[in-house]
């Protein structure tokens, strides 16, 4: 193994270890403020299926574990934010947990039966780019929307930046040509990008908007009272 390759692997680790706390923050924030606000329900949904079908795709091709290990932990993440996006808002719950169980049974399948279809290998290896660019557009344009990004989590959009980039250049190194891999990671770093620019954007607005707080001016019999 060239030093290229165990640079590639050992930054592959970096990132998986990463993945461990990339959701945390926006976790924390949604549980702390006991609120959803600002977060897309269908953006949150996508989100997860995208990170589980690009961990089963992986799986199923037999590429090392360096290459796409935070996918599966992301995709667990996502999952704790969707469900918390669902009980705060609290709308037809046992109708989402009921596709969610149907989720879980689908996954199982795949893993188990889906290396004998190429189609399906295809599907989910080709799915994620598209359902990341559907997952951040709505998210996008609902922070465009609202002039504000409600409870969304700079650090973790930062971090799935920055692991988007790092794994475009492990991709290159270890795996070589997988068009599918390399697009997906490229499209996923540009909107991750966008929606760090909007939270950016937003937290300057709210320092501009907040009123300069002026010492008090006291009177001369004020200024006598105290000597």
């Amino acid at each position: 193994m060239s030093l290229a390759d165990v640079a590639a692997s050992w930054l592959g680790y970096v990132v998986i270890a990463g993945a461990c706390v990339v959701k945390v923050p926006q976790i924390l924030l949604i549980v702390s403020n006991s609120s959803a606000e600002g977060l897309s329900e269908t953006a949150a949904a996508l989100d997860a299926i995208a990170a589980s079908s690009f961990s089963y795709y992986n799986v199923l091709k037999g590429f090392p574990i360096a290459n796409w290990g935070e996918q599966a932990i992301v995709a667990v993440q996502a999952t704790m934010v969707l469900i918390l996006v669902w009980i705060y808002r609290g709308n037809n719950l046992k109708l989402r947990f009921a596709l969610f169980g149907l989720w879980i049974a689908a996954s199982v399948a795949i893993l188990m039966e889906g290396h004998e279809y190429h189609l399906l290998l295809t599907t989910l290896g080709a799915s994620p780019t598209a359902m990341t660019a559907i997952s951040r557009i709505p998210q996008i344009m609902l922070n465009w929307q609202n002039g504000q990004t409600g409870q969304l989590s700079l650090i973790t959009f930062l971090l799935q930046f920055l692991g988007s980039v790092a794994r475009l250049l492990t991709t290159l190194q270890l795996i070589g040509n997988d068009p599918l891999s390399l697009i997906s990671h490229s499209v996923g770093a540009i909107l991750n990008l966008v929606v760090v620019f909007q939270i950016v954007a937003h937290i300057n607005q709210l320092k501009a908007e907040k009123p300069a707080v002026k010492p008090a001016k006291m009177s001369i019999v004020q200024l006598e009272k105290a000597v």
